[in-house]
């Protein structure tokens, strides 16, 4: 996202005398020299006034921001701010404007999210944010039971930036988090959900399991206690779908219904820790075709993980590849020719033999010709 862009913006939001910064991500990610992607602007305007300005969508007028679409990209613009309490543990039940921003940084989450920028890079830090950066520390703004009690999901948020950044979390932030990690049972789940994937995405995805079992947030994560325990003692590191998957089968084969998987994860979740509990060194022909190629892989990966196998995507995927039959469509013989040849209308009886034939297929038993299948048909009552 354009820099120049946004340099722009707040230009033209002075000069209809109005104060405007860049906030919180990218101006942390510009004083670290990394990539950004979303520029988020503070500004004195009132959603109003930045709506008669600006093509916008009123992304969060509750909140007092706005979406600018300027110079073919999107800024969310907000209004400086005091929050007012929250009940949701998540969101203000309401918002006071000010027109002083210091206000608005002094609600913010950490210091390194403090810090603003103006259209020309000059710096302006009320919070300590750049020592914090020099230092890699992550500390909230203001006293952290205040900032937890306004927004529960910022003990997660702490979390992610460390598995992102690996920066250390401030001792009394830490020690804030652990009193109030109970708060996460109160969100959303969606919202813990999606944190949960950003955190387990992270180049420092260790030191931020470690944390979350120093901080006991492991303990209010349905399900994946022993999988932080365990996959924070290995050395290599298992990443969202490996990770789910190896947090389930040491929950013994359960996907807790809280988390808002879809369906296709939970599917995927599940049948892998099943398949990963009842197979050891290697995935038999028969599993293989029950369950697929993308879920022997993973549970694979989980059972590499707890040390009962080794890695063998290659060795699975070309076990895959010679499977004699990959689906009942790969039969050598069509529904029609087996009722055609038992001289015997459909039933249940039918599903039943071809399952019992792609089985015996598998197990080598049978060839998959149509002499074979004849032959084995005459042998099936």
């Amino acid at each position: 996202m354009s820099l120049n862009a946004a340099k722009k913006l707040i230009k033209d939001l002075k000069r209809k005398g109005h104060q405007a910064y860049m906030v919180g991500g990218v101006v942390r990610d510009f004083l670290m020299k990394s990539k950004f992607s979303d520029i988020d602007i503070t500004t004195s305007a009132k959603p109003y006034e930045v709506m008669k300005l600006f093509k916008t969508v009123p992304t969060g007028l509750k909140y007092g921001t706005v979406t600018v679409l300027y110079d073919n990209a999107q800024f969310e613009v907000t209004t400086f701010r005091q929050d007012g309490p929250t009940s949701d543990f998540r969101h203000p039940d309401s918002v006071i404007y000010s027109d002083n921003v210091n206000d608005d940084v002094q609600r913010r989450d950490f210091t390194i999210n403090g810090i603003l920028m103006d259209d020309y890079q000059n710096i302006y830090d009320y919070v300590g944010g750049q020592q914090d950066i020099i230092n890699k520390i992550i500390r909230t703004i203001g006293d952290p039971d205040q900032r937890f009690n306004e927004d529960a999901l910022r003990m997660l948020r702490a979390i992610y930036f460390q598995s992102k950044l690996g920066f250390i979390i401030e001792e009394e932030t830490k020690r804030s988090i652990r009193r109030n990690r109970h708060l996460i049972q109160e969100l959303p789940m969606e919202r813990v959900h999606t944190e949960m994937i950003k955190i387990l995405k992270g180049e420092h995805l260790k030191t931020a399991l470690e944390s979350m079992i120093e901080t006991g947030l492991d303990e209010v994560l349905p399900g994946l206690e022993k999988g932080i325990k365990y996959a924070a003692t290995l050395d290599l590191m298992p990443y969202v779908d490996p990770f789910f998957a190896l947090a389930f089968t040491l929950n013994n084969g359960i996907v807790p219904a809280e988390w808002p998987f879809s369906n296709i994860h939970r599917n995927k979740y599940q049948k892998a820790a099943e398949l990963a509990l009842k197979t050891k060194e290697f995935i038999d022909d028969v599993n293989l075709y029950h369950y697929g190629l993308e879920i022997s892989i993973l549970a694979n990966k989980v059972n590499a993980f707890r040390g009962i196998a080794k890695h063998a995507e290659k060795k699975i995927i070309a076990a895959y590849e010679a499977l004699p039959v990959k689906s009942e469509l790969d039969l050598a013989l069509t529904s029609q020719e087996i009722l055609d040849f038992k001289n015997k209308k459909p039933g249940a009886w039918l599903g039943i033999l071809k399952k019992q034939m792609i089985e015996d297929i598998l197990l080598k038993k049978v060839s998959n010709d149509k002499n074979s299948l004849y032959k084995y048909l005459e042998s099936k009552a």
